[in-house]
């Protein structure tokens, strides 16, 4: 289906809220990201519709890296180097509306569906390492068929209906407002707000997992991350202190706990504060 039929909103007044939820901002590669995308090989798949932009680095087992709302895979670049250091292959992509890929809008699902697709094109992932709503992204796409034997979920939120709400909260929108807002919001990514909250995320999570979340997070709740513990029976929960939603994702302590993760067999509680 088209992007221009999928963003049918239901009256004029509701198009600032429903664009809240379907549009991101698309933010621009640093100098030092462009560098790091250089060295890989750069690909295109099309995916209902789209253009989808991945890039592809050195060999081994694949470890997939997936950003969040309003973020692009670059972001994610300081991984690539320790990665390749410890014998895996590396694929990030920027997901719909994000990065050099094509479209206007995009949701967790969007990007949950652009996962399934990469991973059939790439014959499989051994891992994955996603942030904030990429976090979301990878566990729908896991509950939803895509097989992984560990991943890494970084300040990932869990509820995506309390998201729905707030943006509803805070477009002063009523409450019959507000749910004809949530019936075009399933409408629109073509699942129901049920399946994107817990317990149906915790699904796929057949395997070992490592949650980092920082107790300073002010964009995404720690409380979300401690709710996918206590079920994901086979989680390590890691929690930071001090380096908020975004500066997580470069600090080189993360990186490392991630990527000694992906390797080791027994992993035991880490906490930094």
């Amino acid at each position: 289906m088209s992007q221009t039929l999928e963003f049918q909103v239901p009256n004029p007044e509701m198009e600032e809220v429903c664009r809240a939820l379907a549009v991101p901002e698309r933010v621009s590669a640093s100098l030092r990201e462009l560098n790091v995308l250089s060295k890989g090989w750069q690909a295109c798949l099309e995916v209902d519709e789209q253009r989808i932009a991945f890039w592809m680095f050195g060999s081994g087992p694949i470890v997939l890296l997936m950003h969040g709302w309003c973020s692009r895979g670059s972001h994610l670049a300081g991984y690539v180097k320790p990665l390749l250091a410890a014998g895996y292959s590396v694929v990030l992509f920027d997901a719909p509306a994000h990065g050099h890929s094509s479209g206007t809008f995009s949701s967790i699902v969007h990007t949950g569906r652009v996962v399934l697709k990469l991973a059939e094109h790439l014959g499989g992932i051994h891992a994955l390492i996603a942030h904030s709503a990429g976090s979301t992204a990878a566990l729908w796409a896991q509950a939803n068929g895509l097989i992984v034997r560990r991943s890494v979920h970084i300040c990932g939120p869990t509820s995506l209906s309390a998201v729905v709400l707030d943006i509803a909260r805070s477009h002063g929108l009523n409450d019959r407002e507000t749910e004809a807002f949530c019936i075009w919001a399933e409408d629109f990514m073509g699942a129901s707000l049920h399946s994107l909250d817990l317990p149906a995320l915790s699904m796929g999570l057949k395997h070992p997992g490592l949650l980092i979340h920082d107790i300073d997070d002010h964009v995404v709740p720690m409380a979300q991350s401690k709710a996918l513990h206590v079920i994901w029976t086979r989680s390590t929960l890691m929690e930071t202190s001090g380096l908020g939603h975004r500066r997580i994702l470069s600090d080189a302590h993360v990186i490392s706990s991630a990527v000694e993760f992906l390797g080791s067999s027994h992993y035991a509680l880490a906490k930094r504060g």
